[in-house]
């Protein structure tokens, strides 16, 4: 296989019922993989969904925005602890002053503690309600 190129961003329905959607896999290389997520500028409406689908740990890390429009992105990126083989971890929703890239976008980057990299990763972007 090949590493995904883009987060795929899964919208989700008020009152509605989604079902899992099918995660971008990164399972090639042993360097950190860096992702974005067309999220149009809703970070704090914005859900990751992490999955460490190797043996070693992994570190998923939200970058800092650009200013403009991120404000307050002086405050850096937004680091997960290490991820275990087969752990989920769930990160977001994300301050857009802090975290939104001058494209409306977010940045994510996959850095494996040890030998090949392997995660899936899930975007959901909340609805307004």
């Amino acid at each position: 296989m090949a590493n995904a190129t883009a987060i795929t961003v899964t919208d989700l329905t008020a009152n509605a019922v989604t079902t899992r959607p099918t995660g971008d896999t990164l399972d090639t290389g042993t360097a950190a993989v860096t992702l974005a997520a067309a999220i149009g500028g809703v970070s704090n409406r914005v859900v990751l969904e992490v999955t460490n689908t190797a043996a070693a740990n992994l570190v998923a890390s939200v970058a800092a925005g650009a200013e403009p429009p991120a404000l307050n992105a002086g405050q850096g990126a937004l680091a997960s602890a290490n991820i275990a083989q087969n752990a989920v971890v769930y990160m977001g929703p994300f301050e857009s002053s802090r975290f939104i890239k001058a494209d409306g976008s977010l940045s994510v980057t996959f850095t494996p503690a040890s030998g090949t990299i392997g995660a899936t990763i899930r975007c959901y972007r909340l609805p307004k309600i």
